[in-house]
């Protein structure tokens, strides 16, 4: 499987050739590297959890979409809910060049509901994207380069309201983005989606530390995902979650991470 696989990966690249898939009844446009195809044959549960849970959102609800690639999670969630505004924000020139065509093919009532923001978001961050064909960059911190901005301010300079979900996938990072949007979020209390992982020391502390501040906001629901799609736990309290991560230091550890808030 993988010979065959990796075979015709090696021939897409090399002659640029897109693939195209369908994510439950929407095509999808993938760069010729892009290893979403793999992850779908061998993991059946990957990128299935989140789009079960929008689906009752309303049509004027908002969510968020950070770190949005090719449109892949927007398209996923559409399946399941086409009501809500989908904010899908991407820094990288690449994707968010298949971003927009993906968005493009769909039709155009869909296509009123979806606005693509061409951002780097974060606490003043200053770097580039790391060069990839296997459908993922991370951030790479440097003195110069592209300057982030925070996600209260764009959300508040793109007027979105009522935000129900905000997902974030940028690899290390996520607890920086989600720290820059923390004004919104406790304003919001929307339900949050994001990657747990570790790079560095920093970044252990920083996920340590957004996940007490959640914590005091109200966030009293969590799940833990590994990072094919699978439930390792679900609903537990922020004790568990707090367990689980103080007992995950090792480096390039990946899970992700979904909590809501509910009210005492």
């Amino acid at each position: 499987f993988y010979y065959k696989y990796n075979f015709k990966r090696s021939i897409r690249i090399l002659f640029k050739i897109d693939q195209k898939i369908y994510i439950q009844t929407k095509k999808i446009i993938l760069p010729p590297g892009h290893l979403l195809t793999l992850y779908d044959s061998l993991y059946p549960e990957y990128d299935k959890f989140l789009p079960n849970k929008v689906k009752d959102f309303k049509d004027n609800e908002s969510i968020i979409d950070i770190g949005a690639n090719v449109g892949d999670t927007l398209v996923g969630l559409l399946g399941k809910n086409s009501k809500p505004n989908y904010h899908c924000i991407e820094a990288d020139d690449y994707f968010f060049k298949y971003l927009k065509k993906n968005k493009d093919s769909l039709d155009l009532n869909l296509q009123k509901k979806i606005f693509l923001i061409k951002e780097l978001v974060g606490n003043n961050l200053i770097g580039n994207l790391s060069e990839s064909t296997t459908g993922t960059k991370s951030f790479v911190p440097l003195n110069t380069g592209t300057r982030s901005k925070k996600l209260d301010e764009i959300i508040l300079e793109h007027k979105i309201e009522n935000i129900k979900l905000i997902k974030v996938d940028v690899d290390g990072y996520d607890y920086d983005v989600l720290f820059s949007g923390i004004n919104e979020i406790t304003k919001n209390k929307p339900d949050l989606f994001f990657e747990y992982m570790i790079i560095n020391e920093a970044c252990y502390k920083g996920y340590i530390e957004f996940i007490d501040k959640l914590y005091k906001i109200g966030y009293s629901n969590w799940t833990l995902l590994n990072n094919y799609g699978s439930i390792i736990f679900q609903d537990k309290s922020y004790i568990d979650i707090l367990k689980f991560t103080k007992s995950t230091t090792k480096h390039n550890i990946v899970f992700d991470i979904y909590c809501n808030f509910e009210k005492w």
